[in-house]
């Protein structure tokens, strides 16, 4: 898929945290080699449905150590507090309690347990954000566009097509996603669709292939590739539609472009020397810069970090599948930080720590979390779900 792709917290927060100052401070590090925390939790609940997907939210943070009661550093309890509510007690030292309200009862749980990870290692949790992916079911021949919370307790199904819709990118504020579909012409569309009003549009519909997608920071700009001017090549566009600036003017083939946190440059693939390798170039236009990385003959998926601007995310090939890479602007040096299956399409979460990825089991695809800082790798879904793809992700939980 990669190379077809390539070619183609809450009120109180300041004051609350200061409880948890002589806690925090106690914490393990991981064997002294990693300078994040380490915690021991228990999670518990008067609702054993409630403490299961707790439990799941926190087995994919690679700060959390789900323990026993007796054994835990802290205990997080989640009791239910009426509709679509959830009172949050961490009992550690000092008890903290609060009450969550969201739109259902999972983004409620999941909000309260960003609290907890707030209130313990001081960054923001993850958990109440929502992902966009394309899913095809077991032995399924075409993908679909679907949306879900962090724990797939609410799946939606965005697209009905019978044909591939692929790699959504979600709008900053989460209403809108931009995807790649066939369904009209068989060819490569940018179609758009409104979360508000749940309607569908066409972005862009050129002549030959019409791909990327991705959002700028303040979401009035979409970075795309398309191939009308008989090469693929990096161009800009207005949120609204229409408004397209050529970027690039290269023989090379670009690919899988986005924003830099600040919105001034776009970072890409291209195979200026034979082999994608990482490229910016500023949103104002001039010539592509190459990315150094010295990680791998082929890279590609490039991804800005909106936390550290010092960090991009991105695909390699390493061995006989793909892995994911980090690498750092300003120490220059690269790392993997995914292992095992056949691993790609990084998109960082809000926490600028944790990724979100692809990885291939055979025919079979599944989202994962990864902590870039510990190397802990957990899966979002079973297998039995069927196969999920190139996901996007996007906070907005107030």
């Amino acid at each position: 898929m990669i190379r077809r792709v390539f070619l183609g917290l809450f009120a109180g927060a300041i004051c609350a945290s200061a409880l948890f100052a002589e806690d925090a401070g106690t914490i393990r590090k991981d064997a002294g080699r990693l300078n994040v925390p380490i915690y021991r939790v228990a999670i518990t609940s008067p609702d054993a449905d409630t403490a299961n997907l707790a439990k799941r939210a926190f087995g994919t943070h690679g700060s959390f150590r789900l323990s026993t009661p007796s054994q835990a550093q802290f205990i997080f309890d989640f009791a239910p507090a009426g509709a679509n509510s959830v009172k949050l007690t961490i009992k550690g030292g000092t008890i903290y309690e609060q009450v969550f309200s969201g739109s259902n009862n999972v983004e409620a749980l999941m909000k309260a347990c960003d609290a907890a990870v707030m209130k313990t290692i001081r960054t923001p949790g993850y958990f109440a954000g929502k992902i966009v992916f394309s899913y095809s079911k077991n032995g399924g021949q075409t993908s679909e566009i679907c949306t879900s919370d962090m724990v797939f307790r609410n799946v939606r199904a965005l697209t009905r097509d019978g044909n591939d819709s692929l790699m959504p990118h979600f709008s900053p504020d989460g209403t809108k996603i931009i995807y790649t579909g066939y369904y009209r012409t068989g060819f490569m569309d940018l179609l758009l669709i409104d979360l508000n009003t749940n309607t569908r549009k066409v972005f862009a519909a050129y002549k030959g292939s019409n791909t990327g997608g991705s959002f700028s920071p303040d979401g009035t700009r979409v970075a795309t590739i398309l191939t009308s001017t008989g090469n693929a090549e990096v161009w800009t566009a207005s949120a609204k539609g229409g408004g397209f600036k050529r970027i690039t003017n290269t023989s090379a083939t670009e690919s899988t472009p986005s924003f830099s946190p600040d919105g001034r440059t776009l970072i890409f693939a291209g195979d200026y020397r034979g082999a994608p390798q990482i490229y910016t170039a500023p949103v104002s236009g001039g010539k592509p810069s190459v990315v150094r990385t010295n990680i791998s003959g082929y890279c590609s998926e490039p991804v800005w970090n909106k936390v550290n601007p010092d960090l991009i995310a991105f695909t390699i090939a390493q061995g006989k599948g793909f892995q994911v890479a980090v690498y750092n602007f300003r120490t220059k040096q690269t790392k993997v930080v995914s292992r095992g299956a056949s691993t790609s399409g990084p998109k960082w979460l809000n926490d600028g720590r944790h990724i979100i990825c692809t990885k291939s089991n055979g025919v079979n695809r599944q989202l994962y979390i990864i902590d870039t800082e510990t190397d802990s790798q957990k899966p979002l879904h079973t297998t039995s779900f069927g196969s999920a793809k190139e996901p996007d992700f996007v906070y907005t939980a107030r």
